[in-house]
């Protein structure tokens, strides 16, 4: 999503908030467009080395998807570069799908980086291992929904941005996002294949949000506002909104401003940043508090009331929203730049979740069905833990328990978060 959950929107709800946030490099939200196919860039990038990952299939308990069947023996002593990709069930992809880059290493220890494909159910596939290097592993930015390419932020041997690539996830190949500009920032694919990318270009207090190739060439600027870089595109991808004071812009895919949707009870000097679409005809929007406000102009209606941080639970401000079979579910900022999971009752009033295992920053990746798909922050990122929850249950299915600070990022769903 490309304003959504523990993403920029959430950046600018916990300064608000007085709270202190160190984060990692790379971290974007997404969301999708849909618009005309593009060329594939043909220039490969210089990119930290690559190993074929092992050709294994790890299941572990029971999900909503059954994994295909592991390779045999020899067909692993034989695959070549994509023997990983090679056994993935690439039509069966879908929501509830996760890209992951896990590392068992710790901050004293390293060790090399894998790019994992998990099921609903938690059958792994290793897609690309990166052995340890002085170059910083790539960091996943978003995943087209095409399944097989995934947009990347590559770093510098000091840990420097290092531009952007995309991956194709079947050959290991990544190619370089070539953007005119040095101040562009991708922020997602478009719908329903990832056709394009969605970028901004930040010039003095202004944003350029335009449409680009996937080698980076400009295909058309949108819109240019000075409300920061945050948007988000409906359903069918004809529409995006994008942050406005005292409300959101709806901007048309074709570009050019189509209408205003003032959130009156915002305020006019509130900026509002759409989250994304909480469903094909009304936005999620933050304005102080969460809102859902309707793309054809009617009136908005909060979601959440105005919160004292002050009372207990202490909840800074809350973020993004699922809707799950046992309740309203808030991603929520803590104190001292800490994020919460809490549910919200029909009064309005909250109780903390608690994710076992997870006490440090329990971030929502995604929701399927009755569960949320929570990863752990962890101290500056340090987190690697990854856990299919569900709230009501208290049930966990593990991902991940131990390791390098998350990278997760969920196939293309308008009702999922994501971290990075």
């Amino acid at each position: 999503m490309f304003s959504s959950g523990w993403r920029r929107g959430t950046m600018v709800g916990l300064a608000a908030a007085g709270a202190a946030v160190v984060i990692g490099a790379g971290t974007l939200g997404v969301t999708w467009a849909n618009t005309a196919a593009q060329a594939r860039p043909a220039a490969a990038v210089a990119a930290p080395r690559q190993q074929p990952a092992a050709h294994v299939v790890a299941r572990q308990g029971s999900g909503a998807q059954q994994a295909a069947a592991p390779p045999t023996r020899a067909a692993q002593a034989t695959a070549p570069r994509t023997a990983g990709s090679a056994a993935v069930p690439w039509r069966s992809v879908g929501p509830g799908w996760v890209l992951d880059t896990y590392s068992a290493g710790t901050r004293a220890r390293q060790a090399p980086t894998t790019l994992y494909l998990v099921s609903p159910g938690g059958a792994k596939y290793p897609l690309l291992t990166w052995p340890v290097s002085a170059t910083p592993a790539p960091t996943i930015e978003a995943w087209a929904g095409d399944k097989t390419e995934a947009l990347f932020a590559l770093h510098s041997a000091n840990g420097q941005p290092g531009g952007y690539g995309e991956l194709n996830l079947t050959t290991g190949k990544m190619t370089r996002v070539a953007f005119a500009s040095a101040a562009t920032t991708p922020v997602g694919y478009t719908l329903p294949s990832g056709a394009q990318i969605l970028g901004g270009t930040q010039s003095g207090q202004s944003t350029t949000i335009a449409r680009y190739t996937q080698s980076g060439a400009l295909v058309k600027a949108l819109v240019t506002s000075g409300q920061g870089l945050g948007a988000s595109y409906s359903p069918d991808g004809a529409k995006l909104a994008v942050p406005a004071l005292g409300g959101l812009l709806l901007v048309s895919n074709a570009g050019g401003v189509l209408r205003k949707l003032p959130v009156a009870g915002a305020g006019a000097r509130t900026l509002c940043e759409p989250v994304r679409w909480w469903n094909a005809t009304t936005v999620l929007a933050s304005c102080g508090r969460l809102w859902l406000v309707p793309a054809s102009g009617a009136r908005p209606s909060a979601l959440t009331p105005v919160r004292n941080p002050a009372k207990p639970p202490n909840d800074y401000g809350d973020l993004d929203a699922w809707q799950l079979p046992s309740g309203l579910y808030l991603q929520s900022a803590g104190a001292c730049g800490t994020l919460e999971l809490n549910r919200q009752a029909a009064n309005g009033s909250i109780t903390k979740v608690t994710v076992p295992g997870m006490t440090d920053s329990p971030v929502v990746v995604t929701a399927y069905g009755a569960q949320l798909l929570i990863g752990q922050l962890g101290c500056e990122g340090s987190g690697g833990q990854l856990a299919w929850f569900n709230p009501a249950t208290g049930a966990e299915h593990w991902l991940f328990r131990t390791g390098a600070g998350p990278s997760a990022v969920a196939y293309n769903s308008l009702e999922n978060g994501d971290i990075q």
